[in-house]
C-alpha cells in the first residue's frame, strides 16, 4: 500500500516506473505533462492517486492506459518530406527480394501510410511493419481512418488516389492498408524477428523521449541486429553522444545514418571460432563521452537554416571533461525545448553550454539559432559573430568530422547568411518601433 503519499511522490514513483518499462526519460520538462496524464488517468478509474499507483504497480492493463496517455501521438502524412525524397531517390531502387520498411513509433499511422504510398507509387515489392508501445495508437493505424484535419501534408493527387471518403473521414485505400502491418513492441526489448529483415528505419522523434542508457542500447540492438539498414530519425535528434556505431550519410540537404565500416586490428580479441571481432572504424567511446551535440530543424543551407545534426564538439583543452559533460546534459535540454516550441528554454539551456565552452563555435552557432527564433536577433547575431570567430581557429578537418557532413565552407556561408538576416531583422525591428 502507498497511503499517504502526496502528489509529487506519486508523480516520482510512477516517473521512475516508466523509466523501468519503457525507457522513458525522467525529465522535468516531461513531467508536467505526466502529472496531467496521471491525474486524468486515476480520475477516470474513480481512484484516488495513493490507490490509482497500488494498481500501477499490481498490473499491466493499467499501466498500458496510463502508457496510452503518456506516450506522444502528434504526426502527418510526409511529415519532413525531405526524408521521403531521399528515400524514393535513392533506397527504392529494384532490388532482390521485398522491401520492409519499420515505422518505430507509428502513432496514429500516417507515417506508416506514407511510406507504404511511396511503394505502391513506384510500384515496389515491400511492406510496412508500424510498432508502438500505445495500444491506442496500434488500433488508429489499424482502423486507417483520418479526419479532414489529419491529413495535412497530403497532395491532393495522392489524396486521391490512395484515400476514400466515407461518412466525414477518410479511409486508406485497401491495396495500401494490406501493405502495412502492426506490431505492439516496446523499444527496450529485443528487436522482434518480423523487423530483422528490414532495410530502413524510421524512428523519427522517439529517441528525444527515451533516457541516454535506454536509447543506447537500442542502437547497439539496431546495429547488431541490422546491420545493412539505413536509420532515419528526426530533425530534433543526435545519436554520436551514444553511439560511435554509426555514421552519417549525407544527401543533398538532409540525412540518413548506416552502420559505420568496420575494421579488424591485429592483436584483436576473437570471438567463437576463433573469428577477430570487428571493431568500428571511429571514435572510441572515450573520445566521443567528451563531445555534446544539438540540432536544429530546418531547410537548407540556401534557405539560411542548417539541416540535420552538428556535433558540437570542437572544444578548447582548457576545458574540462567535467565542464563538455555538464554542456552534453545541457545540450538534450535545448533540444527538447526546441523541440517543444519552448525558444526562451532552448536559449537558457544554450547560454550555458556557451557559458561551459566558450571556444566551440557550434555551441555559439546553436545560441543564436534559439535566440533567432525567440525573436531575440540582436544577441542572435552578436552569437552568430562569436562563432565565426570561433570556428576560424578550429582545424578544419575537425569541423568535417563534428559537423557531419558540413565542411568549414558550409558553416561560414550558413553564418554569414544568418548574420545578414539577422542585421536585417533588427533593422525592420527599429524601424517599426520608432
Amino acid at each position: 500500500m502507498n497511503a499517504g503519499l502526496g502528489t509529487e511522490a506519486v508523480v516520482d514513483r510512477v516517473s521512475q516506473l516508466l523509466h523501468d518499462r519503457i525507457g522513458l526519460r525522467p525529465e522535468l520538462s516531461l513531467r508536467g505533462r505526466l502529472r496531467r496524464c496521471i491525474r486524468d488517468d486515476a480520475a477516470a478509474r474513480k481512484q484516488d492517486l495513493d490507490a490509482y499507483l497500488d494498481t500501477l504497480l499490481d498490473g499491466d492493463n493499467a499501466l498500458q492506459g496510463l502508457l496510452n496517455r503518456v506516450t506522444v501521438q502528434e504526426t502527418a502524412f510526409f511529415r519532413h518530406p525531405e526524408h521521403f525524397e531521399l528515400l524514393m531517390r535513392d533506397l527504392l531502387a529494384p532490388r532482390d527480394g521485398p522491401l520492409t520498411i519499420w515505422s518505430a513509433g507509428c502513432a496514429n499511422g500516417q507515417e506508416a501510410f506514407s511510406l507504404a504510398m511511396l511503394l505502391e507509387e513506384l510500384d515496389v515489392d515491400g511492406s510496412v511493419i508500424a510498432t508502438d508501445v500505445s495500444t491506442d495508437a496500434l488500433l488508429r493505424t489499424e482502423a486507417a481512418r483520418y479526419t479532414e484535419r489529419e491529413l495535412g501534408g497530403l497532395s491532393p493527387e495522392r489524396r486521391e488516389r490512395h484515400l476514400t471518403p466515407d461518412g466525414g473521414s477518410w479511409l486508406v485505400n485497401r491495396n495500401l492498408r494490406a501493405r502495412v502491418r502492426t506490431l505492439r513492441y516496446n523499444l527496450i526489448d529485443p528487436i522482434p524477428t518480423q523487423i530483422r529483415g528490414g532495410q530502413v528505419i524510421f524512428c523519427r522523434n522517439v529517441l528525444i523521449y527515451l533516457s541516454p542508457e535506454h536509447a543506447e542500447a537500442f542502437l547497439a540492438r539496431v546495429a547488431d541486429a541490422m546491420p545493412a539498414a539505413s536509420l532515419f530519425l528526426g530533425a530534433a535528434e543526435s545519436i554520436w553522444q551514444l553511439s560511435d556505431r554509426f555514421e552519417t550519410v549525407r544527401a543533398g540537404d538532409t540525412f540518413s545514418y548506416r552502420l559505420r565500416p568496420a575494421v579488424v586490428t591485429s592483436g584483436q580479441p576473437t570471438g567463437a571460432g576463433g573469428v577477430a571481432t570487428a571493431r568500428p572504424a571511429a571514435r572510441t567511446r572515450q573520445a566521443a563521452s567528451t563531445q555534446y551535440q544539438q540540432t536544429n530543424t530546418g531547410r537548407s543551407l540556401e534557405a539560411e537554416v542548417p539541416v540535420g545534426a552538428f556535433t558540437v564538439g570542437l572544444t578548447s583543452t582548457l576545458e574540462s571533461d567535467d565542464d563538455v559533460a555538464s554542456a552534453l546534459l545541457l545540450s538534450r535540454a535545448g533540444q527538447q525545448a526546441s523541440a517543444a516550441g519552448n525558444a526562451q528554454g532552448a536559449v537558457v539551456a544554450f547560454r550555458k553550454c556557451v557559458y561551459l565552452t566558450p571556444s566551440d563555435p557550434l555551441a555559439h552557432l546553436h545560441l543564436g539559432l534559439a535566440l533567432e527564433t525567440a525573436g531575440d536577433h540582436r544577441y542572435a547575431q552578436r552569437a552568430y559573430a562569436a562563432a565565426r570567430h570561433a570556428l576560424a581557429q578550429v582545424d578544419p578537418a575537425q569541423v568535417d568530422l563534428a559537423a557531419e557532413g558540413y565542411t568549414t565552407s558550409d558553416l561560414l556561408q550558413l553564418l554569414d547568411a544568418k548574420q545578414h538576416g539577422s542585421r536585417r531583422a533588427n533593422s525592420d525591428r527599429q524601424v517599426l518601433t520608432s
